[in-house]
């Protein structure tokens, strides 16, 4: 009797044990960062390929292998057609360009499409590109689905027709568009569906825009860092029935009084890698975009006094605010008791990446944060299709 009594508590013991393990392992958010990558010279067409685009690259796919990351490059395909058009003066361009994207992709990195439809009627003379800033950018395919079918479909057939050369597995089911410039979005939607793509990922909530170029405004977008099905008619919306999964650029906001306390460290410590890349694009990126509408006072006013939100760069970024990124998502999710995998994207932009050593550091403290992976962005995608889908999905 005392055998079978302490064999039962001893099965009972194990049992717990066994539900404490399920249960810490449920308990354990898991998220995959992705870092983007926008893989372009300056918005004016200014600034060689090869310094701008390549070898930043280079150097950002060295840092990463280093620890096991993951690097997806969102295509300019704009600016490709475009020195396709001229390629007796940019042959070697081209082909750093198509190697690069090869390379990476047999290095186990991603490839997906950014497009910029300021390229569409560029044209290069005496050693210049001329864009065509005639029209707002989201005339071009924002207001005519069918110019936004054809060119979101020849640029994944076309990288398509460069990848699978190395990779037949390898597909375009991922964009992004210039100057995250999505609205209105029914069209863009119905194009990106038709042409065969599974995501965008321009959409950053909070962020707002109206300028020259740029008509936006993501205030209503339905997450800051979680992927939604898009309605047809509106990029911001969740809809079940959607066909097209956003993944947001993960964003966040200041305040005022974030502001004056940033302005006060700013003045003790002095310039931080935002006030560093800002001059240095100053010096060496001029005209990378057409300046923006100078304002009213009573809009500066606005702009201060308001919250403010932006994405959040990791080209440009303190190495600590994007870990702590990281660890404030992880106790947003704890504290929902939301425990599904989490896809966090970053972006950065090959133009900006001048100091790898903070992505180093930033890599460094992932390792040490419990429950981060690194995805490619298509990883991510069929990730979150197939665990909401509940199906395994081969995509065609």
């Amino acid at each position: 009797m005392i055998f079978k009594f302490w064999s039962l508590k001893f099965l009972d013991f194990v049992i717990f044990s066994e539900k404490n393990n399920m249960k810490n392992q449920v308990s354990k958010v898991k998220i995959g960062i992705i870092f983007t990558l926008d893989y372009e010279v300056h918005g004016n067409g200014s600034g060689e390929f090869e310094n701008w685009a390549y070898f930043p690259t280079s150097q950002m796919l060295n840092v990463l292998d280093a620890y096991g990351a993951k690097l997806t490059i969102m295509a300019e395909m704009g600016h490709y057609w475009a020195m396709k058009r001229y390629k007796e003066f940019f042959l070697r361009d081209i082909s750093l360009f198509e190697s690069q994207l090869k390379n990476a992709i047999e290095r186990g990195h991603d490839v997906q499409l950014h497009f910029h439809p300021q390229w569409i009627d560029a044209t290069f003379k005496d050693g210049n590109w001329n864009l065509d800033f005639s029209r707002k950018t989201i005339e071009r395919l924002c207001y005519n689905y069918d110019e936004a079918f054809f060119y979101l479909k020849k640029g994944k057939d076309d990288l398509q027709n460069i990848l699978k050369q190395v990779n037949q597995d390898y597909q375009c089911i991922c964009f992004r568009a210039g100057f995250l410039q999505m609205q209105p979005s029914e069209n863009m939607i119905k194009a990106l569906k038709d042409a065969g793509f599974l995501s965008d990922s321009s959409v950053s909530k909070g962020m707002k825009a109206d300028d020259n170029l740029r008509l936006l405004d993501f205030s209503s977008a339905h997450s800051r860092y979680r992927p939604w099905k898009t309605s047809n008619s509106e990029i911001c919306n969740s809809d079940v029935n959607g066909k097209i999964y956003e993944f947001p650029i993960l964003s966040g906001s200041i305040g005022f009084m974030d502001k004056i306390k940033n302005k006060i460290i700013k003045i003790r410590k002095g310039k931080n890698i935002n006030t560093i890349i800002s001059g240095l694009m100053a010096v060496y990126g001029k005209g990378m975009m057409h300046a923006p509408h100078a304002g009213s006072l009573s809009d500066k006013l606005k702009s201060i006094l308001s919250k403010n939100w932006s994405y959040i760069d990791f080209c440009q970024r303190d190495p600590r605010d994007l870990a702590n990124n990281i660890k404030l998502i992880i106790s947003d999710c704890k504290k929902s008791n939301n425990y599904d995998y989490v896809p966090v994207v970053f972006i950065g932009h090959s133009k900006d990446f001048f100091f790898a050593n903070n992505l180093s550091l930033f890599l460094e403290a992932c390792q040490k944060i419990e429950g981060v992976e690194f995805n490619t962005y298509a990883e991510a995608v069929k990730k979150i299709i197939t665990e909401n889908e509940k199906e395994y999905l081969t995509i065609k």
